[in-house]
């Protein structure tokens, strides 16, 4: 259990130190960057791995065209698409969850086709689907032990040529998916689906907090009312779940 927590307690910090550092950046991270934990993956092969790639790679593509702020509010879809597939099944919760996340993001979109709000709506559709290809390989992945980490040495070289920043990217990218199999290999690996709900709350919240940064109304509206729709509906499908006697 130690070790679960320690885990636990990592992939908080590193989302810390990932969203500081991209945020730093400005949106321009090298290729070598997002690279470094691709590389690592691609050796333990598989379905799930490549949609894995395939998903930050799309991800990684929108960065420099977007708000920072709204790149990160995007990961809150994550624990929303667990809710909405879950086992607890309510059809009517379901679809007024997908309505009100429709009805935000479509709202956010709009405001960019608008010149509202920076960044384009076609690339904030393109990170709800790298989004959703993320859940797709992270809810068929199965943790393995043989990662290559010789693809960790490239972040020398960012290091050394001034990107520490980038360099910070690339290792908490790594770092957290190295946590999140730790805790997924282990016995409370149900804790993961606290996690998807922990991180990005977390990685918005920095945003929040830190004064070097600016979160758009419009953005932090529609992130909250996603979360607390995605809270209250989880809520109920476990009260509608529970036995009664």
């Amino acid at each position: 259990m130690v070790l679960t927590v320690l885990s636990i307690i990592l992939s908080i910090l590193l989302v810390v130190v990932g969203v500081l550092a991209f945020g730093i950046s400005g949106g321009e991270l090298p290729l070598l960057a997002l690279a470094i934990p691709m590389l690592w993956l691609i050796p333990q092969g598989g379905v799930a791995t490549w949609v894995l790639v395939s998903g930050i790679s799309l991800f990684g593509w929108t960065l420099s065209e977007q708000p920072l702020s709204l790149s990160i509010s995007v990961w809150t879809l994550f624990p929303l698409l667990m809710v909405v597939f879950s086992r607890r099944k309510s059809i009517h919760l379901i679809a007024f969850i997908i309505a009100v996340v429709v009805a935000m993001e479509a709202g956010i979109m709009a405001l960019q086709y608008e010149g509202k709000l920076e960044g384009a709506a076609s690339l904030t559709l393109i990170q709800i689907i790298s989004v959703i290809l993320v859940w797709v390989a992270a809810r068929s992945w199965k943790p393995v032990n043989r990662n290559a980490w010789w693809p960790l040495v490239l972040v020398v070289p960012l290091w050394i040529g001034g990107l520490q920043h980038a360099a910070l990217v690339a290792l908490s990218i790594t770092g957290l998916i190295v946590c999140l199999q730790s805790v997924g290999s282990s016995k409370y690996r149900d804790w993961l689906t606290m996690l998807s709900w922990l991180l990005p709350v977390i990685a918005f919240a920095t945003l929040i907090i830190s004064p070097k940064f600016e979160v758009p109304t419009s953005v932090m509206v529609s992130w909250l009312m996603i979360l607390m729709i995605g809270w209250i509906t989880d809520f109920m499908m476990q009260v509608d779940d529970e036995p009664t006697d």
